[in-house]
């Protein structure tokens, strides 16, 4: 196939000596050669230099922080030094499939009006041992999406996503380096409005598990402080759709999607009554596309979350 466009892959790092090889050599094997690998060595003090330094591939652009400032910036300085038409992120202990490149960019050519494509992976120990099932995202066109990235992130870690470059180039988006966790989120909701995003079937990446990620590390350390910062986000993702709701509003979603927090009592249950109501009535009012699909979703977590299936067929019937 044509290989016309050029491909920006960010890969950043913070002590990372044992996977790091193993990430880098499965991007530069990838079947699809017009790339660019960016890595950002986010201040390591283990062995992790050397390996970068041990590759003379001319497609190897190296940069290093003075010291540790956190995934986002780093990723936000290696936007700044992509020029690729494509940008894709990788962690340094995942490992990148041969045809991902390949598949995305075809894909792109074969759909115009896409730009935004993620997909599915299969999960890997920390000895490199892999699982054979794909766990391939639920929601997949536009529209899905966008409604379900309002109460959780849908579009397959940073690994999988392949996005054109003009977006973030044209809307400014970037990284919010204040936000401690869930980074990707944050990113792909400033994204949205902006994109055409789509989430294929095709196995992208293999993702290492029991390895300590930095969200799981910023939860064991400060587990209301993570909490704060998934509020922050979901408040951010209403408001910029155009809604109006109450920080207690999110606050009450967050515990029932996110933390699975079970209620009983009539006036909780009255309050999730009340927020659809109102997401209802004001999805009239911004006539948003996926309007419909939202309602569905919320119904359906809630459902899922407390068990309460027979009063949400109720609900149904009387806010629908």
């Amino acid at each position: 196939m044509s290989e016309d466009k050029k491909i920006s892959i960010i890969l950043s790092f913070y002590n990372e000596e044992r996977y790091l090889k193993k990430a880098i050599d499965s991007v530069l094997a990838q079947t699809y050669h017009n790339f660019e690998l960016i890595i950002i060595n986010d201040g390591s003090d283990d062995g992790s230099e050397s390996i970068v330094n041990s590759y003379s591939d001319e497609r190897i652009i190296y940069e290093k922080n003075s010291e540790n400032r956190r995934l986002a910036y780093s990723r936000n300085r290696g936007l700044e030094l992509a020029t690729g038409d494509y940008i894709g992120f990788f962690d340094a202990d995942d490992i990148m499939m041969p045809d991902k490149m390949e598949k995305q960019i075809r894909y792109f050519k074969e759909h115009r009006d896409v730009t935004l494509i993620s997909g599915g992976y299969k999960y890997m120990d920390a000895d490199g041992n892999v699982e054979d099932a794909v766990i391939v995202p639920e929601y997949r066109n536009n529209e899905q999406i966008r409604a379900y990235m309002l109460y959780r992130n849908c579009i397959a870690c940073a690994g999988a996503a392949l996005f054109h470059r003009s977006i973030i180039e044209k809307y400014n988006i970037r990284f919010d380096e204040t936000n401690m966790a869930s980074e990707d989120y944050r990113f792909w909701i400033d994204m949205l409005p902006y994109a055409n995003a789509v989430n294929l079937e095709d196995c992208f990446f293999c993702y290492r598990v029991n390895h300590g990620s930095k969200s799981a590390a910023i939860v064991n350390e400060d587990k209301s402080a993570y909490d704060r910062e998934i509020r922050k986000l979901l408040e951010h993702a209403w408001a910029q759709r155009g809604f109006l709701l109450e920080e207690s509003d999110v606050s009450f979603m967050y515990d029932f999607f996110y933390r699975q927090k079970r209620i009983w009592k009539l006036p909780d249950i009255c309050r999730g009554i009340s927020i659809y109501k109102r997401i209802k009535e004001q999805i009239r009012v911004l006539q948003l596309r996926e309007g419909e699909l939202i309602l569905r979703y919320y119904k359906k977590q809630w459902a899922r979350g407390y068990q309460v299936y027979w009063l949400i067929k109720g609900i149904a019937g009387v806010a629908g």
